[in-house]
Parts: structure tokens; C-alpha cells; sequence
């Protein structure tokens, strides 16, 4: 086995630690896929994403006003499709081929979420018009988490990075004793 040094090991462990709990795409705005000149576009409810079937597919598409969207289950677990702003809702569905549709009439960008899975990742856009734009589906980094958002957020980082700082602790104490194991009571010593 190979002896690592003190320093070695806490600058592997911080590292570790700090990629740990960097989300993967924070704040980057999703791939807008263009289905202007189109009256119906299907978006895929429950595709593979955010560490399964925790997507929609595509999360962002531009269409004309007047453009019906239609969600289309896969049967991927169970979730809903609901607007930021309250314009529409669908129920909990999980059966494949369910759908809910939305016709898009004014120019502007509808945000929706799974309401379940959307600590997870699982936003969506439509934008409608060609003027619309959209920064990120989930509005954006941690100004736009509630305060359950940022407990569960660093609730995690600490559970992440309390083992490496014990078995730190543990290293460093080996290290200044001399790595020998304490004394039990009535067991013989190797």
C-alpha cells in the first residue's frame, strides 16, 4: 500500500469534496429547440435526465403564438406539469401515452415544473415568439431557492463532507500517535 502524506490526503479530500457538491449545470440555460411554423409540438414527460426519469424532452421550445403543446407521458414514474405563473396544471399521471395539452396564445416565456421532482432538476420552458428569450429553466441559481431548497442543499454538502473530515481527524491522530490501536479490556493484544 501507498503512504500518502497528511497534506496529500486533505487536498484530495477537499477537492473531492468541493466537486461533490458543485451541481453539474447550475445557471447554464438549456437548448432551445425551434418548433416555430408548427400548431401542435409534443414534449416527452419523464425522459432520462437529472439522474433518471426526472426530465422533460425538450426542456425549452419556441413555437408561434396560437401553438398547442402537448405533454406526452412515457410512463416513467409519476408527475404533473405545472406553470410558475399558475396558467395551467395537469394531475399526476404516469400512465404511458397520457397527455395534457396548453395552447399558447401571447408572446412571452412560460416557465413549469414537475412538482414533485423540481428540487431535482425537472423544469421546463416554453417561449413563445421570436422576441422571448429565456436566461434558465429553473430561474436561475440559489435566488431563486426557497430556504427548504438551501437546508436540503446544505444538509447534503455537510453529509458529504463529514466523513472526510473525520476520517481526516482519524489520519492525523494515527500520524501523531504512532498508528497503534488503543487497549480493550479483557482481549488480547497482536
Amino acid at each position: 500500500m501507498t503512504e500518502i502524506d497528511r497534506r496529500t490526503f486533505v487536498r484530495g479530500a477537499v477537492g473531492a469534496a468541493a466537486l461533490a457538491s458543485t451541481p453539474a449545470a447550475a445557471n447554464t440555460a438549456p437548448d432551445v429547440v425551434d418548433e416555430t411554423g408548427k400548431s401542435e409540438v409534443i414534449v416527452k414527460v419523464g425522459v432520462q435526465g437529472n439522474g433518471g426519469p426526472y426530465a422533460f424532452g425538450p426542456e425549452a421550445v419556441r413555437v408561434d403564438p396560437g401553438t398547442t403543446v402537448r405533454w406526452k407521458w412515457t410512463g416513467e414514474g409519476m408527475h404533473n406539469v405545472v406553470a410558475e405563473d399558475g396558467s395551467f396544471e395537469s394531475e399526476m399521471l404516469g400512465e404511458a401515452g397520457a397527455t395534457f395539452e396548453h395552447t399558447f396564445e401571447e408572446t412571452g416565456t412560460s416557465k413549469y415544473v414537475c412538482s414533485p421532482h423540481k428540487s431535482m432538476g425537472m423544469t421546463g420552458v416554453v417561449v413563445v415568439g421570436e422576441e422571448a428569450g429565456v436566461a434558465s429553466a429553473d430561474g436561475g441559481g440559489a435566488a431563486s431557492m426557497g430556504p427548504g431548497e438551501l437546508a436540503v442543499g446544505g444538509s447534503f454538502v455537510a453529509a458529504l463532507l463529514s466523513p472526510l473530515a473525520f476520517a481526516a481527524f482519524l489520519f492525523a491522530r494515527g500520524r501523531d500517535e504512532g498508528a497503534t490501536a488503543p487497549e480493550t479490556p479483557g482481549r488480547p493484544q497482536p
